[in-house]
Parts: C-alpha cells; structure tokens; sequence
C-alpha cells in the first residue's frame, strides 16, 4: 500500500517532483500521496466507489494518481480513500450481475434502459426470458437503518404490461395464497419495508415481490397442492369443532337454566346443588339430551291441584 512520504523538492521547479504540488520553499511535512495529485480521469475510481460497480482491486494493486481539491486539504490531512485506481486493476466481484454503473446517468443511452422502480410505476413486467441489461447501487432503508441494493434495469422493449414486479403484503399472502408461518420461512425474507400507512406506530410492513412468489409455488407445486388439501382439511374439521363446541356451550347454557327452574335443585354458595343427582348431572347430559329428572315448579303446583 503507498503511504505518504516527505516530498522531493526541486529547487528549479519549486515543486515536488512526485505529487507535482508547488511550495515557496522546501517543505518539512510528509504529505506527498507518492503519486501525482490531479483531478480523476475516465477508467478510473476510489476503492470504496468500485463495490458499488461491482468490481475490487487485484492483489498487488497500485494507485495511479491521488484526487485533490485546489488546496490540497484532503492529501494534507493524508486521507487515503482519494487515491485513484485504473479499472485495469481491478476485476469483477459477481459474474452473475449484468454490467455494473456508478449511476443511472453512467448508463448508456443505447441500453434504453428502464428500472424496477419506474417499471411498478408504469405497472410494466418483464417479458419472458428477458435479461436484465444494467445495475446500480442504490441505498434503502429498513427497520430505521439504511443499506445498500442493487437495483436492476431492462431494455424498455423487453417489457410488456403486466405485475410481476408489484409487491404482496405478508397478511395477503396468508389470506390469498393460503401460505402458512413455515411456508413464509421457506419464502425467505421480505423483498421490501415499508412504514405503515395507516398506522405510524405499527411495525414495518413486510412485502414480497409477486414475481419471486409465483416462481416459488411454481417450483414447489406438488408440495404446495398437498398442503392446500391439508389446509382445507383442517379448516373444515376446525370449523366443525368450533360449532360442535357452541352447540355444546349453548345446551350447557339451557341445561343451567333448566336446572335453576327445576324443583329438585337450589343454588348455593358454590354453585347449582340438585337433590337427584348430587354427584353430577348423568352421562350425556347436556351434550346428548337434557336431564330427564328435569320438573318445572309450575308443574310440580299443577300436580298438587289434581291430587287435591
């Protein structure tokens, strides 16, 4: 790695015969970046700029030159991010990526190139096998933290209408695809967050890209038909239960009544005491039929007066 140095003063030039810098006398610092300072040129970059087109520096690499303002503040605080690097130096990092830029304005006009973003506003897909045609780094932010992506483009003539790149939240994708917890852990994490809407205070709202879902049901199709089958298996039998359990709940319901009018039992302290079945209404009672020892007070008069 270079590291700064005293400068090699010449007396004619009154300059340093490495960086170029020009000084009234012979200087006593060590800010000379032991390259050329000069304004940084085409086919070349900052080391911490070249992820962001998907490049690094080959092993043994070396600067070329070291970016300046007019003052020279940056090479005499010896700050070494300016130190420029020739792209020949270097080589690409993700082979599968299409061809990397620093921005959408280093894309070539040619390429006629149209981002994921501009294509969810116009409400545009890709056609199929169509391949994306340039890169960028881009920042985003999730969870009040910002990070980096790498946002895709494509030859606007390879687009056709169409949702593919439309996002579904995490709540549409259990009502309309059915999708369970497990299912979303075999998704993967969310495409997208977002603050909700609606509600400030909620949590992110988790979104997936719609295109990304289908080709996942897709490639999982027979598992997914299986679950679907089991699913719906469920939430029948569930729903049975649930209303065999307020059938249930009502008969008790009717049963405690009749209880109450009945002129075997009282109501104590601790609960419904009946003189018939002290130990408990019998088997069946109330799910089956209700308790056949049941008399109505009215009833019981009603008896008297036809004895009488």
């Amino acid at each position: 790695m270079t590291k700064f140095t005293y400068h090699d003063y010449d007396k004619n030039t009154k300059s340093c015969k490495v960086c170029g810098r020009v000084f009234g006398s012979k200087p006593r610092t060590n800010n000379c970046p032991g390259v050329p300072v000069r304004k940084r040129k085409e086919g070349e970059d900052f080391e911490v700029n070249l992820y962001s087109i998907n490049r690094r520096l080959k092993d043994n690499a070396k600067p070329i030159a070291y970016a300046d303002y007019n003052d020279f503040s940056q090479s005499k605080r010896r700050d070494y991010s300016n130190y420029l690097y020739s792209l020949k130096d270097t080589e690409i990092v993700d082979p599968l990526l299409p061809p990397a830029y620093e921005s959408s304005a280093n894309i070539p006009k040619e390429l006629n190139a149209i981002s994921e973003v501009e294509m969810r506003q116009k409400k545009l897909e890709p056609k199929q096998g169509a391949e994306p045609v340039a890169v960028t780094r881009e920042w985003k932010k999730e969870d009040g933290e910002f990070y980096r992506y790498w946002l895709y483009y494509y030859n606007e003539c390879d687009t056709q209408p169409g949702d593919s790149l439309c996002y579904i939240t995490k709540g549409r994708l259990k009502s309309e695809y059915s999708l369970s917890d497990g299912w979303l852990n075999k998704l993967g994490k969310p495409d997208l967050f977002l603050e909700n809407p609606h509600y400030h205070r909620s949590p992110m709202m988790k979104l997936y890209k719609i295109s990304r879902v289908r080709d996942f049901l897709k490639a999982n199709a027979e598992e997914y038909a299986e679950w679907l089958v089991k699913r719906d298996k469920f939430v029948i039998n569930s729903k049975r239960l649930a209303e065999k359990r307020k059938i249930a709940k009502e008969r008790r319901s009717h049963q405690n009544e009749l209880c109450l009018k009945c002129q075997s039992s009282t109501f104590l302290d601790d609960g419904i005491f009946c003189a018939v079945h002290p130990m408990g209404l019998p088997e069946g009672v109330p799910e089956d039929n209700y308790c056949p020892d049941y008399f109505y007070f009215a009833d019981y008069s009603a008896f008297e007066d036809s004895e009488a």
